[in-house]
């Protein structure tokens, strides 16, 4: 673009540019748009408009005096979003990983809150009595501070895959990482005391100690405390409740010392 401009020659080549672009405008800058300019470059920008990727070209320009936005967009070419390009197969591998954990490999926080809670009430529909139960490693912050984080990932990943042995059935048995070391266990056709009777015999049996490999190798070892809750225990299809339920009795369980489980 040239140097000197005249608003005769901005109006012009905006009109030009219409039939490149798709949408082309040119105002008057204000103070605010000028002041917060970084330079007199080309800006560019992509925008998701429609379902397309736009690219939006954006100049200021100074012409007779006044401070002129010169704007210009057009679609990008194959800019369709990509899950539109994928087949069925690709789709469904795609909300496959979107719905498990990148660390442990099992359920993650948003299967939990879309397609877990859609199973619930499911069977809370069909009349199925379903549990929850919130797991948490003990003492996770001095562990981390005496173990680092490469150790913690280790041992994270060490625990997950210890209930899923158990727990990996999506449509009646599942486990879920939801934070950092917070795990959601959901089982269908059990009542609280029967989950809590059947992770207390799973949690007795399962190893108290991980080998780290992380430096010299060396056994860390780990307790866990567990609260639960079913269905039954709360009105309707109230999974915050059930939630909540579930956060008081693992508080509990943790005051009370840790290492154990709290279903009452």
């Amino acid at each position: 673009m040239k140097k000197e401009w005249t608003e005769q020659d901005l109006r012009a080549f905006a009109e030009n540019a219409q039939t490149a672009f798709e949408d082309v405008t040119l105002t008057e800058a204000d103070e605010e748009t000028a002041d917060t300019w970084q330079d007199d470059g080309l800006q560019v920008d992509y925008v998701l408009r429609n379902g397309q990727v736009d690219c939006v070209l954006r100049r200021l320009i100074e012409a007779d005096g006044k401070l002129w936005q010169l704007q210009m967009t057009a679609p990008l070419a194959g800019s369709d979003l990509p899950e539109d390009r994928m087949t069925a197969r690709e789709r469904e591998l795609c909300r496959d990983d979107m719905n498990h954990d990148f660390l442990t490999g099992v359920f993650n926080r948003r299967y939990f809150e879309t397609e877990f809670c859609t199973r619930l009430d499911e069977w809370t529909d069909a009349h199925r009595c379903a549990s929850l139960a919130l797991v948490a490693l003990d003492d996770e912050d001095g562990m981390r501070a005496r173990q680092g984080d490469a150790v913690m990932n280790q041992l994270v990943c060490f625990v997950a895959n210890q209930w899923k042995k158990y727990y990996d059935r999506p449509a009646e048995r599942v486990v879920c990482r939801l934070t950092d070391t917070l795990f959601a266990i959901g089982c269908a056709d059990k009542n609280c005391a029967e989950l809590a009777e059947e992770l207390n015999g799973i949690y007795a049996e399962m190893p108290r100690a991980c080998v780290a490999s992380v430096g010299l190798m060396r056994r860390v070892p780990f307790t866990q405390s567990i609260g639960c809750a079913c269905t039954g225990e709360v009105r309707g299809k109230n999974w915050d409740a059930l939630y909540q339920l579930c956060e008081q009795r693992l508080k509990a369980a943790q005051t009370a010392g840790g290492d154990q489980i709290c279903s009452k």
